[in-house]
Protein backbone atom coordinates (compact mmCIF):
# COMPACT_ATOMS: atom_id res chain seq x y z
CA UNK A 1 0.00 0.00 0.00
CA UNK A 2 1.55 3.40 -1.23
CA UNK A 3 1.29 6.72 0.71
CA UNK A 4 -1.35 7.99 -0.47
CA UNK A 5 -3.47 4.39 0.18
CA UNK A 6 -2.35 4.86 3.57
CA UNK A 7 -3.29 7.87 3.81
CA UNK A 8 -6.54 7.85 2.66
CA UNK A 9 -7.33 4.61 4.40
CA UNK A 10 -6.86 7.02 7.57
CA UNK A 11 -8.75 9.74 6.41
CA UNK A 12 -12.15 7.47 5.41
CA UNK A 13 -11.40 5.75 9.54
CA UNK A 14 -11.03 9.16 11.10
CA UNK A 15 -14.03 10.72 9.19
CA UNK A 16 -16.40 7.60 9.60
CA UNK A 17 -15.67 7.98 13.12
CA UNK A 18 -16.85 11.55 13.31
CA UNK A 19 -19.95 10.98 10.72
CA UNK A 20 -21.48 7.88 12.93
CA UNK A 21 -21.88 9.51 16.00
CA UNK A 22 -25.87 9.62 16.10
CA UNK A 23 -26.66 12.99 16.67
CA UNK A 24 -23.70 14.38 14.23
CA UNK A 25 -26.59 15.81 11.97
CA UNK A 26 -28.72 17.45 14.73
CA UNK A 27 -25.50 18.80 16.40
CA UNK A 28 -23.55 19.84 13.57
CA UNK A 29 -26.25 21.08 11.04
CA UNK A 30 -29.31 21.17 12.32
CA UNK A 31 -28.61 23.52 15.84
CA UNK A 32 -26.30 25.73 13.86
CA UNK A 33 -29.29 26.77 11.17
CA UNK A 34 -31.67 26.80 14.27
CA UNK A 35 -29.27 29.19 15.89
CA UNK A 36 -28.86 31.02 12.70
CA UNK A 37 -32.70 31.49 12.60
CA UNK A 38 -32.97 32.84 15.83
CA UNK A 39 -30.23 35.20 15.76
CA UNK A 40 -32.12 37.19 12.62
CA UNK A 41 -35.03 37.90 15.09
CA UNK A 42 -32.65 39.43 17.35
CA UNK A 43 -32.94 43.64 16.52
CA UNK A 44 -29.01 43.51 16.15
CA UNK A 45 -27.34 40.61 15.51
CA UNK A 46 -24.14 39.92 17.37
CA UNK A 47 -20.78 39.05 16.06
CA UNK A 48 -20.73 35.92 17.18
CA UNK A 49 -23.77 34.96 14.34
CA UNK A 50 -20.11 34.03 12.01
CA UNK A 51 -19.09 31.10 14.01
CA UNK A 52 -22.73 29.21 13.14
CA UNK A 53 -21.47 29.53 9.28
CA UNK A 54 -17.88 28.22 10.78
CA UNK A 55 -19.57 25.07 12.22
CA UNK A 56 -21.47 24.29 9.78
CA UNK A 57 -17.96 24.51 7.71
CA UNK A 58 -17.13 20.75 9.51
CA UNK A 59 -20.21 19.47 8.91
CA UNK A 60 -20.08 20.35 4.88
CA UNK A 61 -16.76 19.48 4.31
CA UNK A 62 -16.22 16.70 6.02
CA UNK A 63 -19.27 14.86 4.23
CA UNK A 64 -18.39 16.06 0.93
CA UNK A 65 -14.43 14.59 1.46
CA UNK A 66 -16.07 11.30 3.04
CA UNK A 67 -18.65 11.41 0.10
CA UNK A 68 -15.58 11.61 -3.04
CA UNK A 69 -13.12 9.14 -0.99
CA UNK A 70 -15.84 6.51 -0.39
CA UNK A 71 -17.88 6.46 -3.06
CA UNK A 72 -16.75 9.07 -5.96
CA UNK A 73 -19.92 11.06 -5.37
CA UNK A 74 -21.41 14.05 -3.27
CA UNK A 75 -23.84 16.44 -3.11
CA UNK A 76 -22.30 18.27 -0.55
CA UNK A 77 -18.81 20.17 -2.18
CA UNK A 78 -20.92 22.91 -3.83
CA UNK A 79 -22.47 23.51 -0.54
CA UNK A 80 -19.53 23.39 1.26
CA UNK A 81 -17.42 25.84 -1.12
CA UNK A 82 -20.73 28.46 -1.02
CA UNK A 83 -20.66 28.14 2.67
CA UNK A 84 -16.57 28.95 3.02
CA UNK A 85 -17.08 31.89 0.74
CA UNK A 86 -20.22 33.18 2.92
CA UNK A 87 -18.06 32.85 6.04
CA UNK A 88 -15.75 35.20 4.52
CA UNK A 89 -17.94 37.70 3.43
CA UNK A 90 -19.81 37.75 7.18
CA UNK A 91 -16.76 38.17 8.77
CA UNK A 92 -15.50 40.84 6.56
CA UNK A 93 -18.85 42.39 6.93
CA UNK A 94 -18.47 42.26 10.93
CA UNK A 95 -14.53 43.52 10.37
CA UNK A 96 -15.95 46.73 8.91
CA UNK A 97 -18.51 47.22 11.95
CA UNK A 98 -16.13 46.31 14.50
CA UNK A 99 -12.81 48.47 13.34
CA UNK A 100 -11.37 47.86 16.69
CA UNK A 101 -12.45 44.29 17.39
CA UNK A 102 -12.98 42.37 14.30
CA UNK A 103 -12.99 38.91 14.16
CA UNK A 104 -10.39 36.72 13.26
CA UNK A 105 -10.82 34.41 11.14
CA UNK A 106 -7.65 32.01 11.09
CA UNK A 107 -5.43 32.92 8.44
CA UNK A 108 -5.32 29.12 6.55
CA UNK A 109 -8.87 28.90 6.92
CA UNK A 110 -9.70 31.75 5.06
CA UNK A 111 -7.29 31.12 2.27
CA UNK A 112 -8.63 27.68 2.44
CA UNK A 113 -12.21 28.85 1.77
CA UNK A 114 -10.51 30.87 -1.44
CA UNK A 115 -9.06 28.11 -3.00
CA UNK A 116 -12.47 25.78 -2.21
CA UNK A 117 -13.69 28.71 -4.75
CA UNK A 118 -11.16 28.74 -6.90
CA UNK A 119 -11.53 24.59 -7.19
CA UNK A 120 -15.10 25.68 -8.51
CA UNK A 121 -14.39 28.20 -10.95
CA UNK A 122 -16.54 30.62 -9.34
CA UNK A 123 -13.84 33.41 -10.65
CA UNK A 124 -16.07 36.71 -9.19
CA UNK A 125 -16.55 35.23 -6.06
CA UNK A 126 -12.70 34.08 -5.85
CA UNK A 127 -11.68 37.87 -6.67
CA UNK A 128 -13.79 39.36 -3.96
CA UNK A 129 -12.12 37.04 -1.40
CA UNK A 130 -8.66 37.88 -2.59
CA UNK A 131 -8.98 41.42 -2.42
CA UNK A 132 -10.77 40.37 1.35
CA UNK A 133 -7.71 38.54 2.46
CA UNK A 134 -5.30 41.01 0.49
CA UNK A 135 -7.08 43.93 2.68
CA UNK A 136 -7.11 41.79 5.96
CA UNK A 137 -3.64 41.34 6.50
CA UNK A 138 -3.07 45.39 6.60
CA UNK A 139 -5.27 45.04 10.06
CA UNK A 140 -6.43 42.95 13.03
CA UNK A 141 -8.80 40.88 10.92
CA UNK A 142 -6.01 38.96 9.29
CA UNK A 143 -3.49 40.28 11.52
CA UNK A 144 -0.35 40.05 8.47
CA UNK A 145 -0.75 36.14 7.75
CA UNK A 146 0.81 33.62 9.51
CA UNK A 147 4.62 32.58 8.59
CA UNK A 148 4.24 29.03 8.87
CA UNK A 149 1.43 28.43 6.58
CA UNK A 150 3.81 27.71 3.41
CA UNK A 151 0.86 26.37 2.15
CA UNK A 152 -1.94 29.52 2.35
CA UNK A 153 0.73 32.05 1.34
CA UNK A 154 1.19 29.81 -1.91
CA UNK A 155 -2.36 29.95 -2.62
CA UNK A 156 -2.61 33.81 -2.18
CA UNK A 157 0.10 33.98 -3.80
CA UNK A 158 -1.11 32.18 -6.97
CA UNK A 159 -4.18 33.36 -6.86
CA UNK A 160 -3.22 37.27 -7.18
CA UNK A 161 -0.73 36.25 -9.71
CA UNK A 162 -3.73 34.72 -11.93
CA UNK A 163 -5.83 37.42 -11.45
CA UNK A 164 -3.04 39.83 -12.21
CA UNK A 165 -2.79 41.74 -9.46
CA UNK A 166 0.43 43.06 -7.88
CA UNK A 167 0.72 43.05 -3.79
CA UNK A 168 3.39 43.15 -1.88
CA UNK A 169 3.23 40.88 0.52
CA UNK A 170 7.28 41.76 2.62
CA UNK A 171 5.72 43.58 4.96
CA UNK A 172 3.66 41.21 6.29
CA UNK A 173 4.57 37.51 8.27
CA UNK A 174 5.94 36.01 4.52
CA UNK A 175 8.15 33.36 4.94
CA UNK A 176 11.53 33.53 5.11
CA UNK A 177 11.33 30.30 3.00
CA UNK A 178 8.64 28.66 1.08
CA UNK A 179 10.60 25.35 0.58
CA UNK A 180 8.75 23.23 -1.90
CA UNK A 181 6.46 25.91 -3.18
CA UNK A 182 8.98 27.81 -4.29
CA UNK A 183 9.48 26.25 -7.57
CA UNK A 184 6.14 26.16 -8.17
CA UNK A 185 5.98 29.87 -7.71
CA UNK A 186 8.99 30.23 -10.04
CA UNK A 187 7.59 28.38 -12.54
CA UNK A 188 3.24 28.97 -12.27
CA UNK A 189 2.84 29.74 -15.84
CA UNK A 190 4.97 27.55 -17.33
CA UNK A 191 3.48 25.87 -20.52
CA UNK A 192 5.61 22.64 -20.06
CA UNK A 193 3.37 20.07 -18.97
CA UNK A 194 6.27 17.49 -18.12
CA UNK A 195 7.63 20.25 -15.39
CA UNK A 196 4.11 21.04 -13.99
CA UNK A 197 3.22 17.13 -13.53
CA UNK A 198 7.06 17.07 -11.69
CA UNK A 199 6.08 20.14 -9.59
CA UNK A 200 2.62 19.16 -8.67
CA UNK A 201 4.43 15.62 -7.37
CA UNK A 202 6.69 17.00 -5.45
CA UNK A 203 3.70 19.02 -3.81
CA UNK A 204 1.65 15.68 -3.43
CA UNK A 205 4.26 14.50 -1.23
CA UNK A 206 4.96 17.34 0.69
CA UNK A 207 0.92 17.45 1.36
CA UNK A 208 0.95 13.72 2.10
CA UNK A 209 4.31 14.40 4.55
CA UNK A 210 2.47 17.33 6.30
CA UNK A 211 -1.02 15.27 6.78
CA UNK A 212 -1.16 15.34 10.46
CA UNK A 213 -3.11 15.98 13.54
CA UNK A 214 0.16 16.03 15.44
CA UNK A 215 0.71 15.53 18.99
CA UNK A 216 -1.08 17.76 21.42
CA UNK A 217 1.01 16.02 24.40
CA UNK A 218 4.24 18.14 23.09
CA UNK A 219 2.90 21.50 22.16
CA UNK A 220 6.51 23.28 21.92
CA UNK A 221 7.78 21.19 18.91
CA UNK A 222 6.76 20.21 15.67
CA UNK A 223 4.32 17.98 17.01
CA UNK A 224 1.87 20.36 17.63
CA UNK A 225 -0.60 20.29 15.19
CA UNK A 226 -0.29 23.97 14.38
CA UNK A 227 2.74 23.46 12.91
CA UNK A 228 1.41 21.47 9.76
CA UNK A 229 0.54 22.90 6.89
CA UNK A 230 -2.62 20.37 6.71
CA UNK A 231 -3.69 19.42 10.73
CA UNK A 232 -7.27 18.87 9.59
CA UNK A 233 -8.56 15.47 8.99
CA UNK A 234 -10.65 16.84 5.88
CA UNK A 235 -7.46 17.97 4.23
CA UNK A 236 -5.06 15.06 4.78
CA UNK A 237 -5.64 13.90 1.26
CA UNK A 238 -7.54 17.26 -0.39
CA UNK A 239 -5.03 18.69 -2.25
CA UNK A 240 -6.94 22.36 -2.54
CA UNK A 241 -3.80 24.11 -2.58
CA UNK A 242 -2.89 22.13 -5.87
CA UNK A 243 -6.44 22.40 -6.90
CA UNK A 244 -6.25 26.52 -6.94
CA UNK A 245 -3.59 26.34 -8.43
CA UNK A 246 -4.85 24.48 -11.59
CA UNK A 247 -7.83 26.76 -11.47
CA UNK A 248 -5.76 29.49 -11.87
CA UNK A 249 -4.14 28.19 -14.49
CA UNK A 250 -7.14 26.94 -16.37
CA UNK A 251 -8.45 30.84 -15.93
CA UNK A 252 -5.55 31.96 -17.74
CA UNK A 253 -6.38 29.87 -20.54
CA UNK A 254 -2.31 27.50 -19.88
CA UNK A 255 -3.12 24.10 -20.12
CA UNK A 256 -2.72 21.22 -17.67
CA UNK A 257 -2.41 17.71 -17.46
CA UNK A 258 -4.92 15.62 -18.34
CA UNK A 259 -3.88 13.13 -15.85
CA UNK A 260 -1.00 13.33 -13.10
CA UNK A 261 1.66 10.94 -12.33
CA UNK A 262 1.46 10.98 -8.79
CA UNK A 263 -2.20 9.10 -7.16
CA UNK A 264 -3.14 11.70 -5.01
CA UNK A 265 -4.37 13.78 -8.21
CA UNK A 266 -6.02 10.92 -9.69
CA UNK A 267 -8.74 10.22 -7.29
CA UNK A 268 -11.77 11.84 -7.59
CA UNK A 269 -11.61 14.37 -4.69
CA UNK A 270 -9.08 16.06 -6.17
CA UNK A 271 -10.46 17.51 -9.72
CA UNK A 272 -11.77 20.92 -10.53
CA UNK A 273 -15.11 21.22 -11.11
CA UNK A 274 -16.07 20.06 -14.61
CA UNK A 275 -18.09 23.55 -15.47
CA UNK A 276 -18.08 26.67 -13.71
CA UNK A 277 -21.79 26.74 -12.62
CA UNK A 278 -23.16 29.86 -10.97
CA UNK A 279 -22.86 29.60 -6.77
CA UNK A 280 -26.19 28.87 -5.36
CA UNK A 281 -27.65 31.49 -3.72
CA UNK A 282 -28.51 30.77 0.37
CA UNK A 283 -31.44 32.40 1.77
CA UNK A 284 -30.01 32.42 5.38
CA UNK A 285 -26.80 33.83 4.24
CA UNK A 286 -28.77 36.86 2.67
CA UNK A 287 -30.85 37.51 5.12
CA UNK A 288 -27.61 37.52 7.49
CA UNK A 289 -26.03 39.82 4.83
CA UNK A 290 -29.09 42.24 4.44
CA UNK A 291 -29.39 42.49 8.10
CA UNK A 292 -25.46 43.41 8.64
CA UNK A 293 -25.86 46.31 6.03
CA UNK A 294 -29.24 47.94 7.37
Amino acid sequence: MNSTDKKIKETIAELKEWLDKPTRKEEDYQKRITEINEELKSEKLRKSIRLQFEYLDNWYCNNFVYELLTTNYTTYKVDACANGCHNLLISNKLAELYLNNPPKPAFDKAVYWLANCLSQKWYKESEILIEIINNGLESKFLDGGWDIKTASWFILVIANNGFQKSVDFSGFNYPEHMGVYQKALDNWDTENLALLDEIVSSLCEFHLNEASNGDLSDIAAKSDPMFFQFSSTRWFVYAFEILAWLSVREKRSLRNPEKFSHPLMNIELNKLAKESASMPINELFEKVMDKLNS
